[in-house]
């Protein structure tokens, strides 16, 4: 049930690959969690670790984009700021319904599918960037 990380999805630039590698594996924690104690208040935490985590991710990726000047930091801002918001209705929805297996399935499938194709999409044009820059 876990998402791997895949060396592919490495945008070249060490900070935010290690942060992203992070947030695969504290996600992959909370999946493992659901699959051995799925009533624990430790899945719950560990949610919510997933999401602070992200909010702490985003924004040191969003202050290196400043630093070099990206020109589409407003652009991927912006997207950040609609996974932030997917994420704390998910986030709800996991405190209202309980680690009902529809709330877990939305929660891989949109986090998953989300984290690999920013990364090697948006996030990779910062690597390139970044790296042409020499920053």
């Amino acid at each position: 049930m876990v998402i791997e990380w895949q060396q592919d999805l490495s945008i070249g630039v060490l900070e935010i690959d290690i942060q992203h590698k992070l947030l695969f594996d504290k996600f992959n924690a909370f999946l493992t969690a659901y699959q051995s104690e799925p009533e624990s208040e430790g899945l719950y935490r560990l949610f919510w670790f997933v999401e602070a985590y992200t909010v702490t991710h985003f924004r040191e990726e969003e202050k290196l984009m400043q630093q070099v000047g990206y020109p589409d930091y407003l652009k991927h801002r912006e997207l950040h700021l609609a996974f932030t918001d997917e994420i704390g209705k998910l986030k709800e929805r996991l405190r209202v319904e309980g680690p009902a297996k529809g709330v877990i399935h939305t929660m891989k499938s949109f986090i998953s599918g989300w984290l690999v194709s920013h990364i090697s999409t948006v996030d990779r044009e910062i690597g390139r960037f970044v790296n042409a820059a020499g920053a």
